[in-house]
């Protein structure tokens, strides 16, 4: 097979693994629990974030991450040209989280009971998400697009395990109070809809 299309199918494959993470987040969102009908409890903390704005921000997110897969389907089909893309895939990915998680603490825990828990739970996911990517990214770097078995190195840089924070996000996503947020944020509409067309 040619190192250009094998180059690309590394590339596609790590690509891949990031979207499908990512974009199973997204769908979690489509599918999150709740009936509109179900009123929710009076707050348990102080007043904080409005649930529909948290959301939003939540989901936007996760959206910006998956839009930035389109940086490695624009790149050039050689070795470098898919490195560049990856690079440029994790500096987008990276920043997304990390802007994320730093705009849900200033925006503080959503208005719900255990709030607080939630805002923990989504912030850590935020910020352990652009660590692991920022690890990922300084591993692929140091590889040498030239190497001859530069195809074969790349393929084995792991994507992110996201299992556990699957978990976590489905049960943020499924909570009966962030619901209706979830469904009416525009960015999280807008997220449901790329989601499901991937």
């Amino acid at each position: 097979m040619p190192t250009s299309r094998r180059g690309r199918g590394v590339a596609a494959g790590r690509a891949g693994n990031w979207a499908v993470a990512v974009t199973a987040l997204g769908l979690a969102l489509t599918g999150c629990g709740g009936s509109a009908n179900v009123a929710p409890k009076p707050p348990a903390a102080p007043p904080s974030s409005d649930p529909v704005a948290w959301a939003g921000t939540f989901c936007g997110g996760l959206g910006e991450v998956i839009s930035g897969v389109s940086a490695i389907a624009k790149a050039q089909p050689t070795p470098q040209g898919q490195k560049d893309g990856l690079l440029e895939f994790s500096d987008i990915a990276q920043r997304a989280f990390a802007n994320t998680a730093q705009k849900l603490q200033q925006l503080g825990p959503p208005r719900i009971t255990d709030g607080k828990q939630v805002q923990d739970t989504a912030v850590g996911f935020f910020n352990n998400a652009s660590q692991t990517v920022g690890a990922q990214r300084t591993k692929l770097a140091e590889l040498d697009a030239n190497d001859p078995d530069f195809v074969n190195k790349a393929s084995h840089l792991a994507g992110p395990d996201l299992g556990a924070a699957s978990t976590q996000m489905h049960e943020l996503t499924s909570n009966k109070e962030l619901a209706p947020g979830f469904r009416t944020a525009p960015q999280c509409q807008q997220l449901s809809a790329t989601a499901g067309h991937r």
